[in-house]
């Protein structure tokens, strides 16, 4: 499991140093297996992330939903669709 997620499929990603963030969340939603589904807390706006995994999966491998949305603290839930 990456560093960081619970048993529970919870990363709360604030105390992460912020340069270190984006490979962690990467890291655990690789890490996911097909099905499964992550929830991330942040400290600003998940867009990025988004935007990211937006860029490098294909298309439909992933569902992205927003849980909560600040403004001082924002939970996406993101579930990995395919392999």
């Amino acid at each position: 499991m990456p560093l960081g997620v619970t048993a529970q499929g919870v990363l709360d990603i604030r105390p992460i140093e912020p340069k270190a963030r984006m490979d962690t969340l990467l890291g655990a939603y690789r890490a996911l297996v097909p099905g499964r589904a992550l929830s991330i807390t942040f400290d600003h706006d998940p867009a990025c992330l988004y935007y990211t995994l937006q860029a490098m999966e294909p298309e439909g491998s992933f569902a992205f939903d927003r849980l909560e949305s600040g403004p001082d603290v924002w939970r996406i839930s993101v579930r990995k669709v395919a392999g």
